[in-house]
């Protein structure tokens, strides 16, 4: 921000590229997301009653059990679970080798600890897309943009 004529701080340019600005993206997106949740229903295309909710597991204070958070959770009556993962990202977000990790663990944590018996999807929201490569055809069943939010 700059000060005026009395000197300056950081600028702008290096504000926005500042970890605690990705942060603050990174939440204003799911909260916007979270906002406007039948709009991703109508672009996921569900037709049936659902539940929404946000879901995270702590483990234990000592224990081996592992944790996971997932953004957004739309259970919906026709036995499927759309497991939402929201990311705000400056061009089209690209899944490697350590996310796609932490997207199974997820999956698998959510899994274990719920016991579901319905089909899980893994679903990104995100602001520019996703990039198709091995881990996205491998993880990731349905995928939305930011567009879906202003329809």
């Amino acid at each position: 921000m700059n000060k005026g004529n009395t000197g300056s701080t950081k600028s702008w340019a290096t504000l926005i590229t500042s970890q605690p600005y990705k942060i603050w993206c990174g939440l204003a997106f799911e909260a916007v997301c979270l906002k406007h949740v039948e709009k991703i229903k109508d672009g996921l295309k569900i037709k049936v009653g659902t539940e929404e909710s946000a879901w995270r597991y702590v483990p234990a204070k000592g224990s081996s059990d592992r944790g996971a958070q997932i953004d957004l959770i739309i259970d919906r009556n026709d036995r499927i679970i759309n497991l939402c993962e929201m990311k705000f990202y400056a061009t089209e977000f690209v899944i490697d080798k350590t996310y796609a990790k932490s997207l199974e663990q997820k999956r698998e944590v959510f899994n274990e600890r719920i016991k579901p018996n319905k089909t899980l999807f893994l679903t990104m929201i995100t602001t520019f897309g996703v990039k198709e490569n091995t881990y996205y055809e491998e993880y990731i069943q349905q995928s939305l943009t930011m567009e879906v939010l202003f329809k």
